[in-house]
């Protein structure tokens, strides 16, 4: 755990030498919708000081569990924030969970966003670590059409017992108007010597309030080679 707490604060002391550039120099770039179940730490490009609490519930089939996740997230400079999990199953705590996100400077454009993310999750049953890297990539085709991806790979307790995953996230959204938005999100997990993961999910944005955003989705998870239905919501109080 101190290994992992350490590895963390590494990442955002290389990520500060970047901070200290002009207020909002991602003010250009686009505001993308972020996706329901694959979580960001707030939008690319967001203003420091922006700040937001949210938990997703989620009901799996599969395992009869309702799932839950409570967090923080602050963007402590422009373009980078810092996300503090607590993923929950049932009533129990299943896991503690910390994520540092940047955006990438270059190669931005009106249209064109892009940027990173590192997760790492702390399993309290099984006693393992996961960590994730991804790359963020985003395109504003028009003022309804946009789309948002992540692609990259988890390390499960990097020792010579671990595993490795590939992830991949695909997001295609259609903005009926600034408190209305539809999605369809993919999310795919290709796990060597065992059987993939995925999860196709249609989803609903609904800016409820000022302050207020609330996420629903319905879809379907194939898991073991079997297909089951996968109920989603995550509300969020962003400031």
């Amino acid at each position: 755990m101190k290994k992992q707490i350490a590895l963390v604060f590494l990442l955002l002391l290389i990520a500060t030498p970047n901070i200290s550039h002009a207020s909002n120099r991602f003010s250009n770039s686009p505001r993308l919708p972020e996706p329901m179940v694959f979580d960001l730490v707030l939008p690319l490009g967001a203003h420091k000081g922006e700040y937001e609490f949210n938990s997703m519930g989620q009901y799996d089939f599969e395992e009869d569990h309702v799932l839950t996740n409570p967090e923080f997230e602050y963007a402590y400079a422009d373009g980078y924030g810092i996300e503090v999990e607590f993923p929950m199953e049932n009533t129990s705590l299943h896991a503690y969970k910390i994520a540092l996100q940047g955006t990438l400077e270059f190669l931005n454009t009106s249209k064109f966003i892009h940027g990173w993310q590192y997760i790492a999750e702390y399993i309290k049953d099984t006693k393992e670590f996961e960590n994730d890297l991804l790359y963020i990539f985003g395109y504003q085709f028009n003022e309804r059409w946009s789309t948002l991806n992540m692609t990259g790979i988890r390390l499960t307790d990097v020792r010579s017992e671990g595993h490795s995953e590939g992830l991949v996230n695909g997001n295609l959204f259609y903005t009926f108007s600034k408190n209305l938005i539809l999605g369809l999100e993919v999310n795919w997990e290709s796990r060597p010597h065992r059987p993939n993961n995925l999860l196709v999910m249609p989803q609903l944005h609904i800016q409820a309030a000022k302050h207020v955003k609330i996420q629903l989705g319905f879809g379907m998870k194939r898991a073991h080679h079997e297909n089951f239905p996968h109920a989603a919501t995550r509300v969020i109080f962003g400031f």
